[in-house]
């Protein structure tokens, strides 16, 4: 599968990876990058992420096959309700936001007929930002998620995993609620614990800090504004992970209150099989059958 133009809104990291990624395999014939500022397009430009630039989000977006929304996740929503009127008939819209819930709800009611949404979220990055960090195999051996809903478009969510298993990533389908639990788990609370960790630590202690710390907190130098939205986004799902989290320091500060080395060794022991399993490499994803089951799209030609 391939696409004669791409427009990708916001080409930086993710953006510009997939830019890269997309003409090293040959699937697509050009790129634009639309964005807000002249000089992080044409830093784009310069590194071969996008093959052309514009600042103008509707002229950036009419001629393309798939636009592609790469911004913060406080942007999503607002860029792509503004593109999808400029967006030509058979089009298709996707997003790659670390939340897929309040996205899907806020644009879905405003996608035409003629024009199919694809929500997805690729489960690759770094802490470092902007499209000179981007890399044509970053998603090489990572998991694409895509969270249709009742009113998918078949075609284009075939399409869509097509291109990313093109790409080198394994694709798991689920539901934007699913998802949303899942990423709370899994990236939003490891982020937020990063930084709780480093807000903990008096600065007197710090410049002893050594390779486990820096281990421990590497993701905390992500983007602080980027971050925030991710988590206002995701506060509920947020809230219960905290909650977990609370659980499992709870038990650890009984077990050392009261010399249960026992109970505390059983925790490190399973702490670390989990962590080698993800040394192991990550199982072939899969919706999850413990989570809310994926809302299966329909064979519809409109959405």
């Amino acid at each position: 599968m391939s696409f004669d133009r791409v427009t990708i809104v916001g080409p930086g990291l993710i953006g510009g990876s997939l830019g890269l990624a997309l003409k090293a395999k040959k699937l697509v014939g050009h790129v634009v990058g639309v964005g807000r500022r002249e000089a992080s397009l044409r830093a784009a430009l310069a590194v071969g992420a996008i093959d052309s630039w514009t600042l103008d989000l509707a002229k950036g977006v009419q001629e393309a096959d798939w636009v592609v929304l790469a911004t913060r996740v406080g942007l999503v929503c607002e860029l792509g309700i503004r593109a999808i009127p400029a967006m030509k008939s058979g089009a298709i819209l996707s997003d790659v936001g670390s939340t897929k819930a309040e996205i899907v709800a806020m644009i879905e009611p405003h996608v035409r007929p003629d024009v199919h949404f694809v929500a997805m979220h690729p489960l690759a990055g770094s802490e470092r930002r902007g499209v000179e960090a981007a890399n044509a195999a970053l998603f090489a051996g990572s998991v694409c998620v895509l969270t249709p809903t009742p009113r998918s478009n078949v075609k284009s969510l075939e399409t869509v995993s097509a291109v990313w298993r093109a790409l080198g990533a394994q694709v798991a389908t689920m539901s934007p609620a699913a998802h949303d639990l899942i990423l709370a788990q899994v990236s939003h609370l490891p982020h937020l614990t990063a930084a709780c960790l480093l807000s903990a630590i008096g600065d007197d202690a710090l410049p002893y800090g050594a390779g486990g710390l820096r281990s421990a907190t590497r993701i905390a130098a992500g983007d602080p504004e980027l971050w925030m939205d991710i988590f206002r986004s995701n506060r509920r799902n947020l809230l219960e992970t905290i909650e977990r989290l609370e659980k499992v320091l709870e038990d650890v500060r009984g077990f050392l209150s009261v010399g249960d080395d026992a109970a505390l060794l059983a925790m490190l022991k399973s702490a670390q099989q989990k962590r080698q399993s993800l040394e192991a490499g990550a199982p072939e994803a899969q919706t999850p059958r413990t989570l809310p089951k994926a809302a299966r799209p329909r064979g519809r030609k409109g959405r």
